[in-house]
This record gives C-alpha cells, sequence and structure tokens, in this order.
C-alpha cells in the first residue's frame, strides 16, 4: 500500500465530513485565534459562524480559498503540536533542519489535500451539544454536524489552551481520531523509509503531486 493511501480509502461519506469539519473552522482566517471567545463552546460556534462568508464565497479561486485555509492552520489548529505527536519517537532522533522540514511539509500537505476540495461542501451545519474537561489543559467539545434531514455525524474537537486562546489539537469524528490514524500511518512511512529525513522526502512528493492537481 502506498503511503497515505488511508486519505483515499475513505469512504466517500466520511471523506466529506472530514471536510465539512475542516470548513466548519475555517471563519479563523480573518482573524487570529484570540479575537474569538475563550469560553469552548462559544469558540467553536464563532469560528463556524464565519465559516461560508471566509472561504465559500462565490466566486472566490481555488489559490484564494487555499490561502485562506493556511491562515486558518495557524490560527486555529497547533499543528507544531499536532505534528510532533505523529511522528512520536522520530522527532526526537531528528536534527532541527529534519524537524523544521517536516512541520512545513506537514501542514502544505494538509492545506493542498483539503483546501482542493471546499466544492464538496453541502451546507451542513454545526451544533455544539457538550463540553468536557480534558484536564486542565484544554477540552473536549462535542459536536453534532450534518443537514437538517440527513443523519447527523458526531464530532469531537480536542483542544488545548494557549497563552493567545484556544487551539485545536485533534478531531474525533464518529470516535475516530485524526491524530492516531495519522500517527499510525506515519509510523509505517518512517520504519520504511528509516527516519523523519525519509518521510520528508515522501512527503514532499506528494505535496508537489497535490499541488500540481489544484493547478497551483
Amino acid at each position: 500500500m502506498t503511503p497515505f493511501a488511508f486519505l483515499f480509502r475513505l469512504a466517500a461519506g466520511v471523506r466529506t465530513l472530514l471536510l465539512v469539519v475542516v470548513i466548519a473552522t475555517t471563519g479563523v482566517a480573518g482573524a487570529h485565534a484570540n479575537d474569538f471567545p475563550t469560553e469552548p463552546d462559544a469558540f467553536i460556534k464563532a469560528v463556524a459562524e464565519r465559516a461560508i462568508e471566509e472561504i465559500l464565497e462565490p466566486d472566490t479561486s481555488t489559490e484564494e480559498r487555499i490561502s485562506k485555509f493556511e491562515t486558518l492552520l495557524s490560527d486555529a489548529f497547533d499543528l507544531e503540536a499536532v505534528g510532533r505527536f505523529v511522528v512520536g519517537r522520530a522527532w526526537r532522533s531528528a536534527s532541527p533542519e529534519e524537524q523544521e522540514r517536516f512541520l512545513d511539509l506537514f501542514r502544505s500537505f494538509n492545506v493542498f489535500n483539503w483546501g482542493s476540495r471546499f466544492d464538496e461542501y453541502g451546507g451542513q451545519a454545526l451544533e455544539v451539544t457538550n463540553v468536557l474537561p480534558d484536564g486542565d489543559k484544554g477540552y473536549f467539545i462535542e459536536t453534532r454536524i450534518g443537514n437538517p434531514d440527513g443523519n447527523p455525524f458526531i464530532v469531537t474537537w480536542r483542544t488545548r489552551t494557549r497563552d493567545d486562546g484556544l487551539r485545536i489539537v485533534d478531531i474525533s469524528v464518529e470516535g475516530i481520531w485524526m491524530s492516531q490514524t495519522w500517527r499510525s500511518e506515519y509510523s509505517s512511512v518512517l520504519k520504511e523509509q528509516g527516519g523523519l529525513g525519509g518521510l520528508n522526502d515522501v512527503l514532499e512528493e506528494r505535496v508537489e503531486d497535490l499541488r500540481a492537481k489544484s493547478g497551483l
């Protein structure tokens, strides 16, 4: 199986749902995270309310949407924490240059992989159903996403409190945590390629492929 094949093994409905989950947070593209409420339910609601006008605005080019999505990743997610988790022990044995290159490629891979699929959005809405503390470090924000006339998906957001506001560090779709999925797949590539340097080479190839497909 080729590296990152899990992204294409996802059922069409789940893949679209993952896209909707990402879209639901795109309101941060025009603002910094510390402009949002500090209460977790209000935070998710606020970023979701801005989603349509920020990313799905009519006549917005693919390049503009991808650019806004890249801003999202910087403002709403703690990508460094996510990236370090998904490569596990390989992070500690890598050089600073390899670590920096990985974080850049990890960001670019997600930007181009999801940022080019916004046309799949079908009007789904987000509803916060529960908020649970995650120790003293953050929250689990449980939500329901879907069409009013369809079966909703249960999506849980894991957040961490940082100096400048809340940051999303993981997303669970129907009980499947994305970071654990990535960690499992990346572990296979790391073993096959012999470390973070090899994973970086594979990621770079995938990023260039996705960039070409997006026409950028």
